[in-house]
């Protein structure tokens, strides 16, 4: 590091001012940290995730059918007719498609790496305003938070748009209370409206933040309670309430989530609704977090903690405890308190007790900022547009033997009926697990009907005589008796890595 600063010292003579001050900025350390805190998440996220998520593939046909013929109100995508439906995630589906458009899949994932950059940037500024600006500690905050939320929450989703709104609110609430200007809340409607149009079934999630800021309002130094202007906090609560309602699909888009969450064929099929345990790596890592922080906590300063950090931490943990799903927003709110709790620590000492801060924070910098590019260049060209390649090739192999004729029904299962949908057809399900409710579509309950054909509640036959499919996708671990079998009154196609393809004969 020496030998570069007296090289940089050598060419002062001969460099103009401006330019030699440039080179003293390239070379401080307080520049090269951000490039690290920054830019890890993004590596480490694109090192463990180098495709689009599952759902990402109706999505896409959400999105190209609104943008070609704008809001519906019954499903379009499936094979089945007059199915009511509420499109909860339409403004992101549109918005989305769009992207692919003009991107491909790449572009998809460049925007989910761009979304997760704004969701640094936003826990960083958060930790500013709580730790009265410790630059060192709130950097170390949003690192470890956005390394935790890559583990299983970053993807090519509409919660991504959710953690930026969520994010956004706690920043504009933290605002309000260091300045005691209204002119803050007027942004609280701005995100109700957002969040009601691209994500529906995470709004009320806003409430619950903005409940836990309200109480703290209540002025009781013994309790912890901090106080201040709470009316600015209720009229801003109303205004985005009422915010909530301005949408295509009314008073439905605000009640959807309560007739499709917590419906046992919802809860016993999908991973993500499943209650917190220790069976896989995540949950394993998020619990030693929580045991580490949970210790900080016990240890650090508690005459510095706020209750509403106290509150959002319990309460977040609760509905992620509940469900793996609501993990992601209490991984968001964890740390909050840590921020407030350490805020006097200076994380430089430590640093500067061990090694040089300059040479170690360049060189890492140069080391990460040289890792990121080559994983841009590597990593996003290559991005798959499809799921597995045995998928991809199954509906290929219906393709060609259709003559791409897309008027026909497909019976596909849950996990890639989305992709079936992406690519013209008429699929029997796909990961809407809520859409296949018979409380919400008006109509069957295709979602229990589908698992107990694959538990083989259904005879085969009758299910087949029910649908008239024109084509089959099978996977050995669920249509296991049809896929074993088979049926008289279809041909194989296509076989290949447990996946079969059957033609009505």
């Amino acid at each position: 590091m020496e030998e570069i600063q007296s090289r940089a010292s050598a060419l002062d003579a001969n460099l103009p001012p401006s330019v030699m001050v440039c080179m003293k900025k390239f070379l401080e350390w307080k520049y090269w940290k951000y490039v690290v805190a920054f830019l890890v998440p993004v590596i480490f996220l694109m090192l463990i995730n180098q495709s689009l998520d599952n759902d990402s593939w109706f999505v896409l046909a959400e999105g190209k059918y609104l943008v070609e013929n704008g809001i519906h109100y019954t499903d379009v995508l499936t094979m089945h007719e007059g199915l009511n439906i509420v499109v909860q995630n339409y403004g992101f589906a549109a918005v989305f498609y769009l992207i692919y458009s003009a991107f491909g899949a790449p572009g998809l994932y460049v925007t989910m790496l761009f979304l997760n950059l704004i969701i640094c940037v936003l826990i960083y500024k958060i930790c500013m305003l709580i730790s009265k600006r410790n630059v060192n500690l709130s950097l170390a905050i949003m690192l470890a938070t956005d390394l935790l939320l890559a583990l299983g929450f970053v993807v090519t989703r509409a919660q991504m748009v959710s953690y930026v709104t969520f994010l956004s609110l706690i920043y504009v609430l933290e605002l309000y209370v260091k300045t005691g200007r209204w002119k803050y809340l007027w942004w609280f409607p701005v995100i109700s409206l957002v969040e009601i149009n691209f994500h529906a079934s995470y709004w009320w999630l806003l409430f619950l933040v903005w409940f836990v800021y309200v109480i703290d309002a209540i002025k009781k130094p013994k309790l912890h309670l901090q106080g201040y202007r709470c009316k600015p906090l209720l009229l801003m609560g109303i205004v985005s309430l009422l915010m909530g309602l301005v949408n295509p699909y009314g008073i439905k888009m605000i009640t959807y989530v309560f007739t499709s969450y917590g419906a046992p064929e919802i809860t016993s099929m999908v991973i993500e609704m499943h209650p917190f345990d220790l069976r896989d790596i995540f949950n394993v890592t998020l619990y030693m977090m929580l045991t580490v922080v949970s210790f900080l906590y016990i240890f650090g300063d508690k005459k510095k903690i706020r209750v509403r950090y106290i509150l959002m931490f319990l309460g977040f943990l609760g509905l992620g405890l509940n469900a793996v799903k609501g993990m992601s927003q209490f991984v968001l709110v964890m740390f909050f308190p840590l921020a407030l709790m350490y805020r006097d620590i200076k994380v430089e000492k430590i640093i500067d007790a061990k090694i040089g801060r300059n040479a170690l924070t360049f060189w890492s910098g140069v080391v990460v900022l040289s890792l990121f590019v080559t994983l841009c260049v590597l990593v996003i060209p290559d991005i798959k547009n499809g799921p597995s390649d045995t998928v991809m090739q199954a509906v290929d192999a219906i393709e060609l033997d259709s003559n791409g004729n897309k008027d026909i029904k497909v019976y596909v299962g849950y996990n890639n009926g989305g992709y079936v949908e992406f690519r013209g057809y008429k699929a029997y399900i796909d990961p809407r697990a809520e859409v296949f409710l018979d409380k919400n579509n008006g109509k069957e309950n295709i979602l229990k009907e589908w698992e107990e054909f694959c538990d083989a509640g259904i005879r085969v036959e009758d299910f087949l005589e029910k649908y008239d499919f024109d084509y089959l996708i099978l996977e050995e671990w669920c249509e296991k008796e049809l896929y074993r079998d088979g049926s008289d009154g279809y041909e194989l196609i296509y076989e290949e890595n447990g996946v079969k393809v059957l033609r009505k004969a």
